[in-house]
């Protein structure tokens, strides 16, 4: 069904991911409250508690550093832990390897293992749009749920609901982005944690001040940090600026690709918070 298309993303791409999950494993418990928080705000589109967690499957595709696997594992029987890194691999290995209910695979969205029409749920937060052809993806990734199976999924939004003064800051961001992508990895490690502390940090810490006595701050960048812990801030930076291949998308444009992919467009359901846009939808039958 992949056409092994997915073979043209590239692999420096998908080193960068693995050495992003070897510097946070997020091994120590001192995120966890800030990740329950964050796994909650993905899965508002989907009642989770409809899945049966003594027989129900479910992949996740793109399990990096494991982070939602821990947390799928409380509600599934079984868990495909999807990561074509070597680096997070050694990861997802070290935290989950003597556990039989996850299976954890270094393969990719395109080219997997996992049996066609098998999970009850595939779960995708902040993957697919690394890829080349997200469109494909999709498609890979649906061949894989069951009819009337559903689709979790987190894909960067291109601003859409955004004024204009926030999308300039975006663009003049985007273009350092694209430098310090190009980095050897220990500069932009260095640099990106440099940037949490001088841009991401303050901002979330101001939005945080904000929100305090109630005020708006939904057009303030980075606001959606404003709870989170500084290792959750510093992992961002070098994801949002580590990575050389990031596509965004309009409601739209993930609607189309969902209808080619075979999903019932009238169980679509994005969330109304962010991170945007987090959606479900369900399987045709």
């Amino acid at each position: 069904m992949s056409n092994k298309k997915d073979q043209n993303l590239d692999q420096g791409v998908i080193d960068g991911f693995g050495h992003e999950w070897e510097t946070f494993d997020y091994s120590l418990s001192d995120s966890d409250v800030a990740l329950d928080a964050q796994f909650s705000a993905y899965c508002s589109p989907l009642d989770m508690n409809i899945f049966d967690p003594n027989k129900s499957i479910v992949g996740d595709f793109g399990a990096g550093s494991g982070r939602w696997t821990s947390r799928l594992l409380e509600k599934f029987h079984k868990v495909y832990a999807l990561e074509p890194s070597a680096g997070a691999n050694r990861v997802l290995k070290k935290k989950f390897g003597e556990n039989n209910r996850v299976v954890i695979l270094q393969e990719t969205v395109g080219e997997n293992s996992i049996p066609e029409k098998s999970l009850d749920l595939a779960v995708s937060l902040g993957v697919l749009h690394h890829i080349p052809d997200t469109a494909l993806a999709i498609r890979d990734v649906a061949v894989k749920i069951k009819e009337n199976g559903f689709f979790l999924c987190y894909l960067y939004y291109n601003l859409e609901n955004k004024p204009f003064y926030y999308k300039l800051i975006f663009h003049v961001i985007n273009l350092f982005r694209k430098v310090v992508s190009k980095l050897p990895q220990r500069a932009k490690v260095a640099v990106t944690y440099v940037i949490a502390v001088t841009v991401y940090l303050p901002l979330a810490r101001f939005s945080k001040l904000l929100g305090r006595f109630r005020i708006n701050v939904s057009n303030i960048p980075l606001h959606h940090y404003a709870e989170m812990p500084f290792v959750m801030l510093a992992n961002d930076s070098l994801d949002r600026f580590g990575t050389t291949l990031e596509q965004r998308f309009s409601k739209e444009q993930i609607k189309l690709m969902l209808e080619k992919a075979d999903f019932n467009m009238d169980t679509l359901v994005f969330s109304d918070i962010e991170p945007y846009w987090t959606f479900s939808v369900q399987k045709n039958s």
